[in-house]
């Protein structure tokens, strides 16, 4: 079962289900939310966009940009490893999106905002449909 702890309700139904499973083996975990699709379509247009402006492919781009990026890289038994995109929640996507426009910046390359996507989408759609090639 799924409780918001936001809702009076649903923290109600809590604390009342809590001494049934005090005997039991229980697992709590938070669960986050999920990224949307605009917001997964957004960091593919950035990392497309990097991509052109420096000559990479799409896999390129983002194995290069996950690589730069401190927090997307992780170790385990001294090896390093990249975080995996489709795993991330609304708000690391968020973050990584953002490290990417800064990164992108600090080497002369400007991305728009999400919002600047949306207003000029087919100005930039048109940009990425005529670099595809090279992709």
């Amino acid at each position: 079962m799924i409780y918001d702890l936001k809702k009076p309700l649903d923290a109600k139904k809590f604390k009342t289900r809590l001494p049934a499973l005090k005997d039991k083996v229980v697992e709590l975990r938070e669960v986050k939310g999920k990224r949307t699709i605009d917001q997964n379509s957004y960091l593919h247009v950035c990392i497309t966009l990097f991509g052109i402006e420096f000559g990479y492919t799409i896999d390129e781009a983002k194995t290069l940009l996950k690589r730069e990026c401190q927090f997307m890289v992780y170790e385990k038994n001294n090896i390093k490893f990249l975080k995996r995109t489709r795993d991330m929640d609304t708000k690391e996507l968020s973050e990584f999106t953002a490290w990417i426009r800064t990164y992108s910046a600090i080497h002369g390359c400007y991305i728009p905002s999400a919002t600047e996507y949306k207003i000029s989408r087919g100005k930039i759609d048109y940009e990425i449909r005529a670099n595809r090639e090279f992709l």
